[in-house]
């Protein structure tokens, strides 16, 4: 339901995205997205990429709900793992609810609480997600790749910023914490 690293200008043409290393949301709430600060290049008021529960996502991008939809409206199955579907309830094209039951995807649900769309489920599975996926994966045959935070694989296994940049420090403090001090 957005990012809490990215703040956005929404006067800017296309809209100007800022990618932090810090939270940006620590003044916004439901319904006050105004992160505090100014965009660079025109100096309009920056706001926060969060759709906060009861709110319905009014950015183009990053959120792209548009290609959420037609993306929705060619599957023939969708997968929520670990989300109440509470704010994306307000969203009935990404379900598909103008089809007739019988031709809209189906929906299967992982999750610990209850969700609004539980009912429509072809299988709900009160579950914790990692626990689901590897018994999937199993069961599949496929094998999980390893996620490798740290160390010579970094960059094979992720293309994020910030977590290249975190990785980044704690290998610097990884390596200093294995220097012996000289006598």
């Amino acid at each position: 339901h957005g990012n809490m690293y990215i703040e956005v200008c929404t006067s800017c043409i296309p809209n100007r995205e800022y990618v932090r290393v810090f939270d940006v949301t620590e003044r916004t709430a439901l319904h006050r997205h105004q992160t505090g600060r100014t965009c660079h290049k025109c100096g309009t008021q920056l706001r926060d990429t969060i759709v906060h529960f009861g709110e319905r996502g009014t950015l183009g991008q990053p959120l792209n709900w548009e290609a959420a939809t037609e993306a929705a409206s060619k599957a023939d199955t969708i997968l929520c793992l670990g989300s109440s579907l509470k704010v994306l309830k307000k969203y009935p094209r990404l379900w598909c609810m103008t089809r007739p039951p019988s031709r809209r995807p189906k929906l299967y649900i992982v999750n610990l609480q209850w969700t609004p769309k539980d009912d429509w489920a072809a299988l709900k599975l009160h579950g914790k997600c990692d626990e689901v996926m590897r018994l999937l994966m199993d069961e599949l045959g496929l094998e999980i790749p390893l996620y490798n935070r740290v160390g010579a694989g970094l960059q094979v296994a992720t293309q994020d910023y910030l977590l290249q940049l975190f990785c980044s420090v704690v290998t610097v403090k990884l390596l200093l914490s294995k220097v012996q001090p000289l006598l």
